[in-house]
């Protein structure tokens, strides 16, 4: 096992880490909220080309009609983060009039034909969904890269495992950072089923009921990389908040599981463990100490953790009884969606530089895992084992010889051997040689051979198998979202063919 303290820096990041760290705990002290449709601006104006094109195609549009609002679109589209007038109202009017004044109302004036803001902001919340999904789980994945190369790095370092936050067994600290990728590779997954809800198209629903006009919904839906219209016209627009609580559910668990590793990083780096040691960039000072060294992103993390949970009370409250047809309270889950959005954002980086440069003190866990009874669990197996006891009988013994030997802090062989006669006088004693195999972490961790366990030759397997399945999970969701951007770039260029016609 490593007996020296183990750091290591990961080189691969070019950003500063402590800008990063400062960023993250300062959140809305120095930053503030921007415009929510701000945020819709590019994918409005998508809508809207998608919905142009469909326009032409039907012969709704003239092409000199639509040759003057794709001109118009386009244009708009280089000035995507200045397009909101709050005069308007709301993104999607403040696109509607621009290009009403550039094409000129007898063009303009057509764009909003067979269609309502009501299909138009909830397919823009999904071309919104979709790329805040794709970018939470590319950054999970490197997290989730970070964790494992640290969790086989300490494959061998002993340390005791805790319940209740208790000694509890000896296991490995590259064990302990696997249960962290095994939360991180769920979060990916679950992101990616989100995903996996956000490939109809509701564009076209209008109002809730359809329209009169002959319009095509499935080629719409084509040109914004959906794979199909939504099914319902109705719930097209009931459905509004639905997808952004399974988003932000999804943002919560994963900042709840950040929390706990980072409350772990907070234990296990304080006195009396201090069994780590967070880098310098991942710490911030007192206005007054000198000497503090304060992990706030952990705690900024609980915050965000907790103010995730609210999240997702908020729209299920929202969506809770909510009357058929489109109601103006839907209008908060695009709010509360993005707020979850921002919390999330930097946090899975955060992380990935915590861990890329912590430092590891194998000396003192290794110290500790040979105190405070760790190994009483594994005496009561090897005596159930080697003795043909039944392991209530042992478990009897190892417990009122711990309470003996707990000012020692140790177990003893002599004490376990006189416990074991009184509860079952027949039995063979421990002889020295087993008591001091059983004394050893190594040891111990070795005679753990089931899948998942902290035995260091199993740990590998482990991590492969998460990785793989972190690999798989991203890798799908990027294919996504490669195909979709490829379908809004065509979308672009068809719309400047016309344009250009």
């Amino acid at each position: 096992m490593a007996t020296q303290p183990v750091w290591s820096k990961d080189k691969t990041a070019d950003r500063d880490l402590q800008a990063l760290n400062v960023e993250y705990c300062a959140g809305r002290d120095v930053r503030p909220v921007p415009a929510a449709d701000d945020a819709l601006a590019s994918h409005d104006l998508a809508t809207n080309a998608a919905h142009a094109l469909m326009l032409l195609e039907q012969g709704i549009l003239s092409p000199s009609e639509a040759k003057s609002i794709l001109a118009a679109l386009l244009t708009l589209r280089g000035q995507a983060g200045s397009l909101l007038d709050p005069g308007m109202e709301d993104i999607h009017m403040s696109i509607e009039v621009r290009v009403t004044e550039m094409a000129g109302a007898g063009s303009g004036g057509r764009l909003h034909t067979g269609r309502s803001r009501n299909d138009q902001v909830a397919t823009d919340m999904r071309l919104w969904l979709r790329e805040e999904i794709a970018r939470a789980v590319a950054s999970l994945h490197s997290l989730a890269t970070v964790l494992a190369k640290h969790a086989l790095a300490h494959a061998e370092t002993a340390v005791p495992g805790m319940t209740h936050m208790q000694p509890a067994m000896i296991t490995t600290w590259g064990h302990w950072t696997a249960s962290y990728l095994a939360r991180i590779v769920r979060d990916i997954r679950h992101f990616a089923s989100v995903l996996d809800e956000c490939r109809e198209c509701p564009l076209g629903a209008a109002a809730s009921f359809g329209t009169s006009w002959p319009t095509r919904r499935e080629t719409t839906a084509s040109r914004l990389g959906f794979a199909a219209p939504t099914a319902n016209s109705a719930d097209s627009i009931n459905a509004r908040g639905e997808l952004e609580a399974r988003f932000v559910f999804a943002a919560a668990q994963t900042m709840g599981h950040l929390s706990g590793i980072g409350q772990d990083l907070i234990l296990l780096g304080t006195p009396p463990r201090q069994w780590l040691r967070l880098a310098n960039e991942f710490t911030t000072g007192s206005s007054i100490m000198p000497q503090k060294r304060n992990p706030d992103f952990a705690e900024v993390t609980r915050a965000k953790a907790a103010a995730l949970a609210g999240h997702v009370q908020t729209l299920l409250g929202i969506g809770t009884a909510a009357p058929g047809g489109y109601n103006r309270d839907t209008q908060w889950t695009k709010y509360v969606a993005m707020d979850a959005a921002s919390e999330l954002s930097l946090a899975p980086e955060v992380f990935a530089g915590v861990f890329g440069t912590l430092t590891v003190y194998p000396v003192r866990m290794l110290d500790a895992a040979q105190i405070g009874f760790l190994n009483a669990t594994d005496v009561a197996d090897f005596l159930a084992r080697t003795r043909d006891l039944p392991f209530r009988d042992c478990y009897r013994v190892l417990g009122q010889s711990t309470a003996a030997c707990e000012t020692a802090g140790r177990l003893d062989r002599e004490t376990v051997n006189a416990k074991l006669a009184e509860v079952s006088p027949g039995a063979k004693p421990l002889t020295d040689v087993e008591m001091r195999s059983l004394e050893d972490p190594v040891q111990l961790l070795a005679q753990r051979t089931q899948t998942g366990s902290p035995n260091p030759e199993k740990l590998p397997e482990a991590v492969a198998r998460l990785t793989t399945e972190a690999d798989e999970a991203a890798g799908a969701v990027a294919k996504s979202a490669a195909a979709w951007r490829v379908c809004i770039d065509s979308l672009w260029r068809e719309a400047e063919t016309v344009a250009n016609g």
